[in-house]
């Protein structure tokens, strides 16, 4: 009997004939025909009714509570339809003799994938330990899902079992080295996953893209692209999600290259045609200012779904075509498809920067009254729009009327408004705020700052140099990229270098100033 070692059910496969028993943890099992037909009925049920009707028919038939595969799917079924009470009871109602590791595991998987359960996960976690059940390689993965979830909280709780992991001698298995490399790269502690990566006796490909997209989430692009290069060499295959992780750094990057690269590989591989690809490859066309060629693959696509089109209309958002933004966002209800949050920020953002305020607030109504519940994100949209049309009464109004704590962004918008129309005092209340909220942010004193001394406030305005400095916050220096070959060089503002590789960039670019002279001369026809 086998075990599936990434689905979201622990529970055997019935898919070939079964020995004459099956064991788990400790636990012996008879099989039995009955007990195998019910189990398949519980792994059909779609919906909450649909897993009673399994659970009472487990029951009536003497299946529950003796048969752990059933127990333990109906547990698993109560938590994915809504209903983690039901798993709760059901574990409490089992002998105690049935409590293996098997069925801990299941209870620790339903609550971690419960939302707002993830510390009552790690609390059955913990319950388990003090039953005295030995964890095994599904325990783990399941009680860092939980603790990477509540990261805010059980941040050191994760890093507690990962000192288990090793304790236990789990630390080489390949499925619970890549939940650690999840749990670290969600914490944003890039040494550790790097470590955990590197350490790690056998990589599959998973190994690799979960290092990939830690890089590509967390600001390490040329890192991410650098990895997908080393897959490529390695002996292990490229799939659709290495590249879905790495388009996005290629975005990023605006490494037009290496993302055309990407794009020829994904169809040699046949991944071209796979929804997510298309998407990412959307999204890197577009940020990279080729539209047209973000519009094609958009066309092209038989099965959009929402993110496809969100993505074309942050791309012509993102490229100044605001029109174009607007008018495909009214298209895509036409197409049948339902807006989701994310449409309602491309086209407020497009709204904001077109400086359509009345549609913008009506879009946002809609929005409303599709029971859209508003993030801190919709309110920036709208702090922006409000605040660049110059409404900055009603802009400040509408911060203090939001039903949360307004985060750095909607005070940022409200800030940049205030830079635009020189408003220093409801700037300076937009700049106490994000002092607090981002203490490290550079940008937030320096903007505040220009805006003191240019209408003269020299004192206020030394006093938020002091600020920062006291703070130890440093201006970020300008970086430029160089794309040379097949290497994309990065350089910071007053950054030496090797006087070959500085005049290999300098080269470089006199070679593309040359040919942008030659083309803007050329008799145009």
């Amino acid at each position: 009997m086998r075990f599936p070692r990434h689905g979201l059910l622990p529970v055997p496969l019935l898919t070939r004939p079964p020995p004459l028993s099956i064991s788990f943890s400790t636990y012996s099992i008879p099989w039995d025909p009955v007990a195998s037909a019910v189990h398949e009925g519980i792994l059909r049920a779609r919906s909450l009714a649909h897993t009673k009707q399994a659970h009472a028919q487990a029951a009536a038939s003497g299946v529950l509570p003796g048969h752990l595969p059933s127990a333990a799917a109906i547990l698993l079924a109560y938590a994915d339809h809504g209903d983690p009470a039901a798993s709760f009871r059901l574990f409490d109602d089992s002998p105690l003799r049935l409590r293996s590791a098997f069925l801990w595991n299941a209870l620790v998987r339903a609550l971690s994938s419960a939302a707002g359960l993830h510390s009552a996960a790690l609390s059955a976690y913990n319950d388990m330990l003090r039953a005295g059940v030995r964890p095994d390689d599904r325990t783990f993965p399941f009680a860092l899902t939980a603790a990477a979830a509540a990261a805010g909280d059980d941040a050191r709780k994760g890093r507690e079992i990962h000192g288990s992991v090793i304790k236990v001698g789990f630390f080489y298995d390949v499925f619970v080295g890549n939940t650690l490399l999840t749990f670290y790269g969600t914490l944003g502690d890039l040494l550790a996953a790097k470590q955990v990566f590197d350490e790690m006796l056998h990589r599959d490909v998973v190994s690799w893209n979960s290092l990939i997209s830690v890089f590509s989430s967390n600001g390490l692009y040329s890192d991410a692209v650098r990895l997908l290069l080393e897959l490529k060499r390695s002996d292990l295959s490229v799939n659709s999600v290495s590249l879905i992780s790495a388009l996005p750094a290629c975005g990023n990057l605006s490494a037009l290259k290496q993302g055309k690269e990407i794009h020829c590989l994904s169809m040699r591989k046949l991944f071209d045609t796979h929804l997510f690809v298309a998407n990412s490859l959307i999204d890197l066309y577009t940020k990279c200012g080729r539209i047209a060629l973000g519009k094609k693959i958009f066309d092209r696509i038989s099965n959009k779904d929402v993110a496809s089109w969100n993505a074309m209309i942050l791309g012509y958002g993102m490229q100044g075509e605001l029109e174009a933004a607007i008018n495909l966002f009214d298209l895509m209800k036409d197409e049948g498809l339902e807006y989701d949050h994310v449409s309602y920020i491309a086209v407020l953002s497009a709204c904001s920067h077109a400086g359509l305020v009345e549609r913008g607030k009506r879009y946002f109504d809609q929005m409303l009254a599709q029971n859209i519940r508003p993030t801190q994100m919709h309110y920036a949209c709208m702090v922006d729009l409000l605040g660049r049309a110059g409404l900055m009464t009603e802009a400040a109004e509408l911060v203090r009327s939001m039903p949360f704590e307004a985060d750095s962004n909607v005070w940022g918008a409200l800030l940049g408004a205030c830079r635009i129309h020189g408003n220093i005092e409801l700037a300076q209340l937009a700049a106490e705020h994000l002092f607090k909220l981002k203490p490290g942010h550079c940008g937030y004193y320096i903007l505040l700052s220009n805006m003191y001394a240019e209408v003269g406030r020299w004192n206020e305005a030394d006093k938020v140099r002091a600020l920062m400095k006291s703070r130890k916050v440093k201006k970020n220096p300008g970086c430029s990229w160089v794309q040379i070959g097949n290497k994309l060089r990065a350089f910071l503002v007053g950054e030496g270098s090797q006087g070959s590789e500085l005049e290999l960039c300098y080269d470089e670019l006199v070679k593309g100033e040359r040919m942008s002279s030659a083309y803007l001369s050329w008799p145009q026809t």
